[in-house]
């Protein structure tokens, strides 16, 4: 795949034929030597063409015979090309990448897990066959590792669990995350006739240009679920300070099992799984970034380093996420111990996080969205904003500590018996929902071209911006701590929503992965269309649920049994009789439910 750039060999200015739309009897070199690059169009100037040429051919020497070649017929017509091979867009027939000792320690480590689980779950299901009750210490260990206890585990639904709302709301917010991750792979791959997504900046829908914050819901749900967990848990008698700790080393030891295992995939084992134009140009070289950097994740700190440089792209989210269970934790002890002391921390560390999000926006002079243009999608880089705003902790706090507050807020309405109607619910609900959304879609403002900046405005607006999700899900766990959404509550809550829930983080962290795989083994350009944008869309979303539940089976699910019995030292119950399972009382269930959540 080689690059070629189109210029005037002149030196003439072209740009001053530019415009925002081109007639059809516009001369066509005035828009592919007039290209203007605002950041929201395809460049007109730069062709991606393949060559076949011999495998002992260097991407040097394409280089130099097709340049030689292009000057030959542009130079007479005032016109010269640059050309640019790189390296990894040179593909053969053939895997280039060496297989290294990771390579065969992943494998064994795998197929090792793989044996567990299918041993665990041969003697699960003959135990089963059997009605055999005896040795049930043994058969609790034994049975860790079963897919058939796991599977039950993941599929278990108990209807009087306040918290399953949450599950269903994470899945609907999930779908939206993958969307876009889904767009934005696509649209940096060939395509034909370009113009059917440059339109969405112009005729629309424009919603999902102003949804870079829509991971902000997640950050909400985890700081309202880590006071739900957190104040039975520091509320018993003989807790000290010195448990605070050993909460915090657990809940990072449950996220560390499925994020290693990917880890490993990604740097040995992916790269030799597809081919192509691309593969190597995008395959190999998220495998050199966690050859590099794969400590970063270990430590939880790989939201502190460039962009370009992190081990998975969603690595940044997971450890911003552990960084602030850790603050939580903290001020969740603090607030049982000094209930008003805890709530000032919290109101504190809200008004910070605002103001810094304010200030940080104003000083730097960057604007206060994140813009999906295509110009940053093929280029991360080239966004300051993706690159130096989006994935430090403190531009992400302000949904975390909403949250904490919502949970103390549901908690004293509840304590004083306050109530409102289904219909004030509904009606405050979507009055909010549509002023938050208006907020949200003023983001819109800021792609148009040629606007002036306005570093008051950028700043404001990066504020409120980061407040929209947040003040829907305030209201939301509000209305549902002292009412009822009614019959809209079935669509969060019940049998199909919760276990996909349950595989939010399995998800989340494969996702990514699994769609690069699928775009990057490409080797035709595409007319884009709604159509098959939704039909890509589903199969990647089938494709990375199938990844994630394979994953919870084999890693997730089994391994957090083991920390848990090994570290917590908790007595698990008997999973082999379905119905005693049926029989557990509602309250243990949505303790259970809640630590999943």
């Amino acid at each position: 795949m080689s690059t070629i750039e189109l210029q005037t060999s002149t030196n003439e200015n072209f740009t001053q034929y530019s415009k925002d739309e081109y007639s059809s009897f516009d001369n066509a070199w005035q828009e592919i030597l007039g290209f203007i690059d605002y950041g929201d169009r395809f460049k007109r100037n730069v062709i991606r063409l393949g060559v076949c040429v011999p495998e002992a051919c260097t991407a040097a020497d394409l280089e130099t015979s097709l340049q030689r070649e292009m000057d030959r017929i542009l130079l007479p017509h005032q016109l010269k090309a640059r050309i640019e091979v790189h390296p990894n867009l040179c593909s053969t027939d053939k895997d280039l990448q060496p297989f290294e000792i990771g390579y065969y320690i992943t494998g064994g480590l795998i197929g090792l897990l793989l044996l567990a689980v299918s041993l665990s779950t041969t003697y699960h299901l003959i135990v089963l066959v059997r009605d055999t009750q005896d040795n049930k210490t043994c058969l609790e260990v034994i049975t860790i590792f079963s897919a058939i206890r796991n599977g039950r585990d993941l599929i278990k639904y108990n209807r009087n669990n306040d918290l399953n709302i949450y599950n269903g709301l994470k899945v609907t917010i999930l779908m939206v995350v993958l969307f876009t991750h889904k767009y934005t792979y696509f649209v940096i791959n060939p395509i034909l006739y370009p113009k059917l997504v440059e339109e969405v900046y112009t005729v629309g829908p424009h919603f999902p240009l102003t949804i870079a914050n829509i991971v902000d819901p997640f950050f909400f749900i985890t700081g309202y679920l880590v006071y739900i967990m957190m104040i039975p848990q520091f509320t018993k008698p003989g807790c000290q300070w010195f448990h605070i700790p050993f909460v915090i080393v657990y809940k990072y030891l449950r996220t560390l099992p499925i994020y290693i295992i990917l880890m490993l995939l990604t740097t040995f084992v992916i790269p030799h799984l597809g081919d192509g134009p691309f593969w190597a140009n995008k395959m190999w070289l998220e495998a050199d970034k966690c050859k590099t950097h794969w400590w970063t994740n270990l430590l939880a700190v790989s939201n502190f380093i460039q962009v370009e440089k992190q081990c998975l792209v969603a690595g940044w989210y997971i450890s911003c996420v552990i960084q602030l269970l850790a603050i939580g934790t903290i001020i969740i002890y603090i607030y049982v111990k000094k209930p008003k002391i805890g709530v000032y921390i919290m109101v504190l560390m809200l008004i910070m996080s605002l103001t810094i999000r304010f200030a940080v926006t104003y000083h730097t002079k960057s604007y206060g969205i994140i813009k999906f243009m295509i110009s940053s999608t093929e280029n991360p880089l080239s966004s300051y904003e993706y690159s130096n705003l989006y994935t430090q902790i403190y531009m992400r706090g302000i949904p975390f500590y909403a949250g904490l507050l919502a949970g103390v807020a549901a908690d004293a309405l509840k304590q004083r018996e306050i109530k409102i109607s289904t219909t004030t619910t509904y009606v405050s609900t979507a009055v909010i929902i549509v002023i938050c959304m208006y907020v949200q879609m003023y983001g819109m403002t800021f792609y148009e071209r040629r606007r002036q900046y306005d570093a008051i405005e950028s700043a404001i607006y990066g504020t409120l911006s980061n407040c929209t999700w947040t003040v829907i899900f305030f209201w939301i766990a509000i209305c549902h701590t002292i009412s009822s959404y009614g019959p809209i509550e079935k669509l969060f809550n019940n049998r199909f929503a919760v276990p996909l829930g349950r595989l939010s983080y399995s998800v989340y962290l494969v996702n990514i992965t699994v769609m690069m795989m699928i775009e990057n083994s490409k080797r035709t350009s595409a007319t884009p269309t709604m159509g098959m944008l939704q039909n890509e869309w589903i199969i990647g979303v089938s494709k990375t649920y199938l990844a994630a539940v394979a994953l919870y089976l084999i890693v997730e699910a089994p391994i957090g049994l083991l920390i848990k019995k090994i570290i917590v030292g908790s007595k698990f119950s008997n999973q082999l009789d379905v119905d005693k399972t049926i029989r557990t009382n509602a309250k243990s269930v949505g303790q259970s439910d809640t630590t999943k959540l």
